[in-house]
């Protein structure tokens, strides 16, 4: 049952470790490579050879309001799964759109009969965060940190990543990225292996940039894991696959379906 619990941590987790620097930006500026209204949808795999196997998807929404940028984050198993290991999960981050810093994060998780609650509440200026953690919201604990700096959530590193300029990065670089969650701080860096065209299931040829993240060790990844992470050349940088192997072949996120914004039709395959 690992594994498909890793399929669904994988895209919440790593995707945000590639491209994220720590710089703040401006989530007003009318440049940035996601709208209001846009919908990616990923289908998460388990492939050996020419066995490929849809475990369940993925859903990424943006909102705008007047002050914040809201993302919320939906994780499913398909009903074919749901006897075995069923995965019901929700995540939403907050940010202000003066400082594109989260300000607030929130989690509910059901993964089998794993069930965690976590919610953190973010002062950014003064470095300082509440969370109340715990297996559902009625039992959840209040605790107190005090950090060195400022730091982003699981999801809205994810967002982040996309308004680094991958283009201008060289082979070998390496990106830091400090993630809050779980009542604890994750300093992390990310190598950048380079741009190619590469054929993805489903989306034909693309041109590309690979990453590859340093992975949390103990936390559903092993010592030594490795995930590697293609991200669209172009524009909107979308994370188009992601690759994870473990002992008997891989798991395989990749891009389904692709909604601009909320003015445009969406798409069954990627085409910017």
């Amino acid at each position: 049952m690992k594994l498909v619990k890793g399929c669904f941590i994988l895209l919440l987790m790593v995707l945000g470790y590639a491209l994220s620097g720590q710089e703040s930006l401006d989530c007003t500026s009318a440049d940035r490579p996601y709208q209001d209204g846009e919908e990616i949808v990923y289908k998460v795999y388990y492939n050996w050879g020419w066995l490929w196997i849809a475990a369940g998807e993925v859903v990424f929404k943006v909102e705008d309001t007047a002050s914040e940028v809201v993302y919320t984050v939906t994780g499913r198993s398909f009903k074919a799964y749901d006897p075995i290991f069923m995965v019901r999960d929700y995540y939403v981050s907050h940010l202000d759109k003066t400082t594109c810093q989260p300000n607030f994060f929130r989690r509910d998780i059901h993964e089998g009969k794993y069930l965690r609650y976590d919610s953190i509440s973010f002062d950014q200026q003064n470095h300082q965060l509440v969370e109340f953690f715990g297996k559902s919201r009625s039992e959840a604990q209040r605790f107190e940190f005090q950090l060195d700096d400022w730091v982003h959530d699981m999801v809205s590193v994810i967002y982040h990543l996309r308004s680094q300029k991958a283009a201008t990065m060289q082979s070998g670089y390496q990106l830091p990225v400090r993630i809050f969650f779980d009542k604890e701080l994750f300093s992390l860096n990310v190598n950048y292996i380079g741009s190619s065209r590469r054929r993805i299931k489903g989306l034909g040829k693309q041109d590309v940039h690979h990453f590859q993240p340093e992975l949390i060790d103990g936390y559903v990844f092993s010592e030594g894991d490795l995930m590697d992470i293609w991200v669209s050349d172009d524009a909107q940088q979308v994370p188009l696959l992601i690759e994870s192997p473990i002992t008997i072949g891989s798991v395989k996120a990749i891009l389904q379906t692709y909604k601009p914004s909320s003015m445009s039709p969406r798409q069954d395959s990627y085409n910017p």
